[in-house]
């Protein structure tokens, strides 16, 4: 299974990518049109899970879907 992490920003580009440098995740790094790709092979998907859980934690940030606001009940 093939993950892909995007970003716009190169600081939170080169701490993702020494952070699974450091847990010895196979990943090819992509630069493109001013944004930053990480694609990470050969992880099940619940390793794919657990691996971005942590990372989430490690760099404190949240979901897309916890950051979309949520719709005002009529």
């Amino acid at each position: 299974m093939t993950t892909t992490i995007s970003t716009t920003s190169k600081n939170h580009f080169n701490k993702i990518q020494k952070y699974l440098n450091n847990k010895r995740v196979f990943s090819t790094p992509s630069i493109n049109n001013g944004g930053y790709s990480i694609t990470l092979f050969d992880l099940t998907s619940s390793q794919t899970d657990e691996l971005i859980k942590k990372m989430t934690r490690q760099f404190h940030l949240i979901s897309i879907s916890q950051s979309e606001p949520l719709a005002l009940a009529a």
